[in-house]
């Protein structure tokens, strides 16, 4: 349990570095397209600017001979001159050369006395200022200079619009810190629940292993203390045999949480050949009741490996128990192994239903089972094989199955030499 919490703190460990590097990462990048963007909306304004400044220029030297053209605000430009100005015609040359540039948008154009800021030409006059009175052409009777200024109130719109490249760029970045919080979010619920899964599998399977302990002894001593011949011992019997089948089907739920824990297990120099023997000796009592064999060919001349004892035995197990319980007929089982690729191959084969192929690689996962129909002959949850590649895995091994269907499975484990 001790080892179960470091690995699970290890765990989150490992996690959050990935977390905190992805988002010091995102951020980085925001960071510089947030710079970049502002750049880019700084030249793009910039040229807005001079292209607004330079048409003005062009409208002031045909009416004036001696103007000023100034940037009073962001969007607010204003031409002082020494004439009096006929506020249509520099609408028109205004707005030609815009068309010119190529800067088709709204403004509002104004012309003011240059005494007293009164606005003479255009959509706006102050209130607190007396009209004065236009002609049809658009000319004053005043004979004072005149100034007129220009203000677009879509400017930044325009500017952004420039700029759409960059936009797509952002919006891109953006989606895609939004799904890497949702990533992170998602990872994160279902550690959370994976946590608690495992805490309540492990939990209520080490809660069933007390009174199941306490049947067992409890039916031994009974056993003992009735005759072979009473007539309540083959009760007895079958009370202790439910019992341990009952103890098994707890311990393939907790072979779930187990390998979990076998990349933190101290692996030890093992014989794979002295594990497949004792692997297969604990079978012949099964094999002998229906009339089957397990034929072992160690054809490895160096069978030493790295690995955990008890773990490769429960995963070597448990793929000769599915040989055994799938064979419909007397099981045939044979045990092979040669030495390949700096390591040791083992190949159990079996007479068994088979596997279908579009089924092979389905079997590791877990609580997968083959579908057959509503009805399973062979109980179980679909974790042993699920157990056996994770032991596989974490050993640095490989695990294939191949087969066909009605004509038995073999499964191909390479384990790397120690």
């Amino acid at each position: 349990m001790v080892k179960s919490r470091i690995l699970v703190f290890m765990h989150n460990r490992h996690l959050r570095k990935i977390i905190a590097l992805g988002t010091v990462v995102l951020l980085s990048l925001c960071g510089l397209q947030a710079y970049w963007f502002q750049k880019a909306f700084d030249v793009a304004e910039k040229q807005f600017d001079h292209s607004v400044q330079v048409a003005l220029r062009r409208v002031a030297d045909s009416v004036s001979t001696a103007a000023e053209v100034r940037k009073i605000a962001s969007n607010f430009f204003v031409v002082e001159t020494s004439m009096n100005l006929n506020g249509q015609d520099i609408d028109r040359l205004f707005k030609n050369e815009l068309s010119i540039r190529s800067l088709n948008l709204d403004y509002e154009l104004g012309v003011y006395n240059a005494d007293d800021d009164t606005l003479v030409y255009g959509n706006y006059v102050r209130a607190t200022q007396p009209r004065t009175e236009h002609t049809q052409d658009g000319t004053t009777h005043a004979s004072q200079p005149q100034n007129f200024a220009v203000y677009f109130p879509a400017k930044t719109g325009v500017v952004l619009a420039s700029l759409n490249i960059w936009i797509v760029s952002t919006a891109a970045l953006l989606l895609m810190m939004s799904f890497f919080a949702y990533a992170i979010y998602s990872v994160l619920r279902e550690r959370k629940f994976s946590s608690l899964k495992n805490d309540f599998v492990n939990n209520m399977t080490h809660e069933f292993k007390t009174p199941v302990t306490n049947i067992g002894i409890a039916g031994e001593i009974l056993r003992n203390k009735l005759p072979n011949d009473h007539e309540l011992a083959v009760y007895v019997d079958i009370l202790l045999k439910e019992n341990d089948r009952l103890r098994n089907k707890i311990d393939q739920v907790l072979l779930g949480s187990s390998a979990e824990h076998a990349r933190s297990a101290e692996f030890v120099k093992l014989d794979v050949h002295q594990l497949l023997a004792d692997c297969a000796a604990s079978f012949q009592l099964r094999m002998q009741e229906r009339a089957g064999t397990i034929n072992l060919e160690f054809n490895a001349t160096q069978s030493a490996i790295a690995g955990d004892p008890e773990l490769l035995t429960q995963a070597l197990v448990n793929v000769v128990d599915n040989a055994e319980k799938y064979s419909k007929r007397t099981p045939k089982i044979v045990v092979r192994t040669h030495n390949a690729a700096n390591g040791v191959a083992i190949e159990i084969q079996d007479n068994g239903i088979g596997v279908p192929p579009s089924m092979r690689t389905k079997v590791f996962d877990k609580f997968f089972r083959v579908p057959s129909g509503n009805v399973h002959n062979v109980k179980g949850f679909g974790l042993g094989l699920s157990f056996v590649k994770d032991v596989v895995l974490s050993h640095r091994g490989k695990i294939n199955l191949v087969g066909e269907l009605d004509k038995g499975t073999t499964v191909q484990i390479f384990f790397p030499a120690a």
